[in-house]
């Protein structure tokens, strides 16, 4: 598979927290011969489309019709937009955390990015309307209050879908807050005892309840983050591959030579290397 350029993508407008498009109608915003790292986040229903993929943090997903997204800020993402529409949202980070504080239970958007799910028929015409009311507001007076409150009603709406479509129907809240420590604290706590004390909880049922529920037990967690910012550290920064090291909390650039090949079959240099060759 190919591996393309990223771009470091910044909010298009940055005096509205909130941009609305269709996806056929702009298809410049998804240049596929790039791959882009965004600064906010992203929503996109995709009405319709003919067998297209997606890569979302070196993982690829199919695209199906009906399908909802939302890309978290600091993934990396890359679709052709031929053949698919749809509709696409950009939302300032600040301003969509705060949004979930407000109106909806904040920690159902905090498990394991992307976050998709599907919108079944009955509820098409819900999302519809929204997203109608949505767009004509972007289209006119562009009033930010108003524009929360209709971002609101989806996202409360998007949880009745996660509902109904997680394989684990009661989430334990004590997950949500480890998988949130991780990414606090993925550079510099390592140890089972700091998660397990955070959520009053022993070793041994701490990793019961993860793997219960996300199928990983801590450590694994811990090892795919760090793996994830290792692979954008060292595709879209200048950085060295010791200041890489450094940054993602180890003392010696030897230590994270060996994790990196370990888990990927090559060395930091050499990953960096063979994405270059293909640029």
């Amino acid at each position: 598979m190919p591996i393309h350029k990223i771009i470091k993508v910044q909010q298009f407008d940055k005096n509205i927290p909130i941009e609305f498009y269709s996806i056929e109608e702009h298809p410049e915003l998804f240049d596929f011969d790039y791959h882009y790292q965004y600064n906010f986040y992203q929503i996109y229903w995709f009405t319709s489309t003919c067998a297209q993929r997606q890569e979302i943090d070196f993982k690829s997903y199919p695209i199906t019709q009906n399908q909802l997204w939302v890309v978290f800020p600091g993934q990396v993402q890359f679709f052709n937009p031929t053949h698919v529409t749809g509709y696409y949202m950009a939302i300032d980070k600040d301003y969509f955390n705060r949004i979930i504080y407000q109106e909806v239970a904040e920690r159902d958007y905090y498990k394991i990015p992307p976050l998709h799910f599907e919108i079944t028929p009955d509820l098409i015409p819900i999302f519809q309307s929204i997203f109608q009311l949505i767009n004509i507001e972007w289209s006119t007076k562009r009033r930010t209050a108003i524009m929360e409150k209709y971002v609101s009603l989806f996202l409360c709406h998007t949880l009745d879908l996660k509902q109904l479509s997680d394989t684990v129907s009661n989430y334990d809240p004590r997950v949500y807050k480890l998988l949130n420590l991780v990414e606090l604290h993925y550079c510099s706590q390592y140890s089972n005892e700091f998660y397990a004390s955070s959520v009053s909880l022993s070793i041994k049922r701490m990793n019961e309840i993860l793997v219960n529920t996300t199928g990983d037990t801590l450590n694994i967690h811990l090892k795919n983050r760090l793996l994830l910012e290792a692979k954008r550290m060292l595709i879209y920064s200048d950085l060295t591959v010791q200041q890489i090291a450094f940054s993602l909390g180890y003392s010696e650039v030897n230590y994270f030579n060996r994790f990196f090949k370990k888990n990927t079959s090559v060395t930091p240099s050499e990953f960096r290397k063979n994405i270059k060759k293909v640029q």
